[in-house]
């Protein structure tokens, strides 16, 4: 027996809400079971769900893995303007480390959208309440990896998780907008990846490798200003880093106070020789 429509959608609701973030493979072979159809299109049940919830201020919501182009979704709190209201199972104890960690990442001065782990432990016991040991914050984060909020690369660095990416999406682009960076391809954010040297166009790792593969002799011309990227800089956990420009142009700035300073200490002590 057929089951209803609005019962099928109820149902991969329900399992949504359950995986709380799982990859578009997972969620495919889920659609099939579910409505039992292997020629069902996927992006029809995202839009009879999102068109449903809409009532309820929640979406199914998804991003692209930077490197390897995979797909994560999750069911996201559309009204969720901190980390408050979207990372609700922590404590009042966790949840300001959690937001220390996403807040510290996000604005590294690098460019790189990445900490140390030793940077993290810091920055987690610092946050954390009276007694808050070393242990105790590496526990917590190996929690925050494991929910999705935050994620250890393979060099070792502490960086945004794809959960983070999905729910957060507001809150960063309300209180971060000028560290944010969207890839000139596909348009998602990228906080790692390549940069122009010619017109700071991004591009993220995947993105460059597409253009490069459709290219004979996998020259990469930026999507930008269509001109050949030669030695382009690159940002990412382990990178050498591309400060935001604002950033920079801060440093510049303290740079040339710090000149102007010893310029005038000088020419003092040349009037003091005289």
């Amino acid at each position: 027996m057929t089951q209803a429509p609005g019962i099928q959608r109820c149902m991969l609701v329900q399992w949504c809400m359950s995986a709380q973030l799982f990859s578009e493979a997972k969620f495919r072979q889920e659609i099939r079971r579910i409505y039992r159809d292997n020629e069902i299109e996927m992006q029809e049940i995202v839009e009879s769900i999102n068109n449903s919830l809409t009532t309820y201020s929640l979406e199914l919501r998804s991003i692209m893995d930077q490197i390897t182009g995979e797909r994560m979704w999750a069911l996201s709190n559309t009204t969720a303007d901190s980390i408050s209201i979207a990372a609700t199972p922590y404590s009042s104890n966790e949840l300001p480390i959690l937001k220390s960690l996403v807040e510290e990442i996000y604005t590294e001065r690098a460019g790189n959208y990445a900490l140390s782990l030793h940077s993290a432990l810091k920055y987690a016991t610092e946050k954390g309440p009276a007694g808050f040991t070393k242990t105790n914050a590496e526990v917590l984060i190996s929690r925050f990896c494991q929910d999705g909020w935050l994620s250890r690369d393979n060099s070792g660095y502490i960086v945004l998780g794809a959960r983070a990416a999905i729910e957060l999406r507001s809150f960063l682009a309300d209180g971060f907008g000028d560290y944010q960076r969207q890839c000139a391809l596909c348009s998602e954010s990228a906080t790692r990846g390549i940069v122009c040297p010619e017109c700071s166009a991004v591009v993220h790792p995947y993105c460059a490798e597409r253009i490069a593969s459709s290219v004979d002799g996998n020259q990469l011309s930026c999507p930008g200003c269509h001109q050949q990227m030669v030695r382009p800089r690159r940002f990412g956990p382990g990178e050498p880093g591309v400060p935001h420009v604002f950033e920079a142009t801060q440093a510049d700035s303290v740079n040339l106070t710090q000149q102007g300073r010893k310029r005038v200490m000088e020419d003092s002590e040349d009037e003091d020789d005289e």
